[in-house]
């Protein structure tokens, strides 16, 4: 077997497996995708509270990756000048914006201090990231 077909088995694993931690959250309040061995919601899971477990490494773990990813690809494209990071931060700020309207229509929306300025972003970000990468691809 060549890397070519592990590494597409192994996205297809990833894509599937994935989603099911995408798609839960959305639909089962109450339980996680661990729920033959964890009696108990993601809030707890995670320990989003925070309480005594790993709540508050959560809390800073998965903002500075969410936002480390387009720095990291911005950096990628100044360095190589490669338009298909332009694509990339195309694509995960419509993955941000669709993700976020589906949290919103699955959980309801609170307009709070943070939302004020998470959400004009995630909208505007797409836009502007479809404008370039739509005039770069001319170049």
């Amino acid at each position: 077997m060549n890397t070519e077909k592990v590494f597409k088995y192994f996205s297809y694993m990833g894509v599937f497996g994935l989603s099911i931690w995408v798609i839960t959250p959305l639909v089962a309040e109450n339980t996680t995708i661990f729920f033959l061995v964890f009696d108990g919601n993601y809030s707890e899971l995670f320990d989003l509270t925070p309480g005594e477990g790993n709540g508050p490494s959560v809390m800073i773990f998965y903002p500075i990756v969410f936002y480390a990813t387009p720095v990291y690809l911005h950096y990628k494209y100044i360095r190589t000048s490669n338009n298909i990071y332009v694509s990339i931060l195309f694509d995960f700020w419509v993955i941000v914006a669709v993700l976020r309207l589906l949290s919103i229509l699955s959980k309801g929306f609170v307009w709070d201090f943070y939302m004020q300025f998470a959400v004009p972003v995630e909208i505007v970000l797409p836009f502007i990231y479809f404008y370039f990468k739509k005039e770069l691809s001319k170049v």
